[in-house]
């Protein structure tokens, strides 16, 4: 096996490994050495290596020198996202195919862990009595680049030997059940989401994807909104987080959504369940009046400001991205007072998040006032990166040469795969188009 390709699988890095990879014969990758790197790349927790691998020819079926096979491995040890990757291998016309009972018997594996104590579980795979002392080590690992993860528990015996699970047999579950049709009851969902109840845990997100996705909205709405007000905390969060999720699509419950989701707004005391209501309330709402949120522009939680000072996007107009006439005047917009002068006071915000959250609406808002162009320009020299990028955004699109000037500079230093290099790269992208249809008039 190459030694440097066996390396970089180990340390996920995908895209040296890829470079190495199209050098490797279809046959070889096929074999014994492909399904080595897979068992390297599924160890040590890769899921974007195992799709590369995957992707590049390695067959999934094929067991390992211990006898067990990858679906069965990840089923077993709470693999959870690359159990999916994995699965997924069945919607790729180029990959290898997995058989059809494979996650049927990937949910046998799993469920049993749901009635078990997994560091008992180990205790017993390593064969180490009740009375013989253990090293327990937890860890909570990243799974995806949004910010889910896990805990990966290992227990070690004294003489050296170690065992671990992921504590994500839950999500295994939930998602097993859904691909084949038969998913769980509501109230199991969520239960299943509050026996750890970490809303960025794979078990939370595995029931909230269910919930949202595969079952009857309307049924799932009915149900979520008999809990908004429950004693229990992490209830409260985990059905306003399926409330949210339910509004990213054009419902018919809208109108009842709002009618329940607003006391919420001002009853709910848990910042995490505020959130939710907030996001949820801007949403169904859509392009209205959104008044409701001020009142928690000031609250102490950053996140609850920062979620304010983006949804207030929907009660504003958007600036034209068409060019302005000759000398235009300032752009007139039948905006509610307090809601520009609460984002002109998010974007002094303490929080640098708030501040460029902030700036952002106001900068593709349909906002032209000298007020708000002062702030931009005094934001231009914000310690926070982020914050002067859309405080040049805003001024370049209102074709103020400050901004412009600003904007190329920053432009000259920014990579185009992140965040800021974006940014700057769609406004250029609006000012050329302006160029452009000036030229032609």
């Amino acid at each position: 096996m190459d030694a440097q390709l066996l390396r970089l699988v180990q340390a996920g890095d995908v895209k040296s490994a890829d470079a190495l990879l199209r050098a490797v014969p279809t046959d070889v990758l096929a074999g014994d050495e492909g399904s080595s790197l897979l068992r390297a790349a599924m160890v040590a927790g890769y899921t974007d290596v195992v799709e590369s691998l995957l992707d590049a020819g390695v067959d999934p079926n094929r067991a390992w020198t211990d006898g067990a096979d990858p679906v069965s491995w990840a089923a077993d040890h709470g693999a959870s996202r690359i159990l999916q990757e994995l699965l997924s291998s069945n919607l790729v016309p180029w990959r290898k195919q997995l058989p059809e009972d494979a996650a049927r018997k990937a949910l046998q594996i799993a469920r049993p862990w749901l009635d078990v104590d997994p560091v008992l579980e180990l205790r017993r795979r390593l064969g180490v009595v009740q009375e013989e002392s253990v090293v327990v080590e937890c860890e909570r690992i990243p799974v995806t680049d949004w910010g889910l993860h896990t805990t990966r528990i290992r227990v070690t015996a004294a003489d050296g030997r170690h065992a671990e699970v992921q504590t994500s047999h839950r999500a295994i579950v939930t998602y097993l059940e859904g691909r084949l049709g038969v998913p769980a009851c509501p109230d199991e969902l969520l239960a299943r989401a509050r026996f750890y109840a970490d809303p960025l845990s794979c078990d939370w997100a595995e029931s909230q994807t269910v919930l949202a996705n595969q079952r009857d909205p309307e049924e799932t709405f009915r149900w979520a909104a008999n809990l908004v007000a429950h004693p229990s905390v992490d209830t409260r969060r985990f059905v306003t987080d399926v409330l949210h999720r339910l509004s990213f699509d054009e419902r018919p419950f809208k109108t009842q959504a709002l009618e329940v989701l607003r006391p919420r707004l001002r009853a709910e005391e848990d910042p995490i369940a505020l959130d939710n209501v907030i996001g949820a309330f801007a949403s169904y709402t859509g392009r209205g009046d959104l008044t409701d949120l001020l009142p928690h522009a000031r609250h102490p939680n950053p996140e609850i400001r920062r979620r304010v000072a983006g949804e207030l996007s929907a009660a504003i107009g958007e600036l034209p991205q068409t060019a302005p006439r000759p000398d235009p005047p300032l752009i007139p917009f039948a905006t509610p007072p307090d809601v520009v002068g609460t984002l002109i006071e998010l974007a002094s915000d303490v929080d640098d998040r708030t501040r460029a959250n902030a700036l952002l609406t106001l900068a593709e808002s349909g906002i032209d006032t000298q007020e708000v162009r002062d702030l931009m320009v005094a934001r231009l020299t914000d310690e926070y990166q982020d914050a002067r990028v859309e405080a040049a955004v805003g001024l370049a699109l209102r074709d103020d040469p400050q901004g412009v000037d600003a904007l190329r500079q920053m432009g000259a230093r920014a990579r185009y795969d992140t965040h800021v290099g974006q940014r700057l790269y769609w406004a250029d992208r609006i000012l050329a188009h302006r160029v452009a249809e000036r030229r032609m008039t």
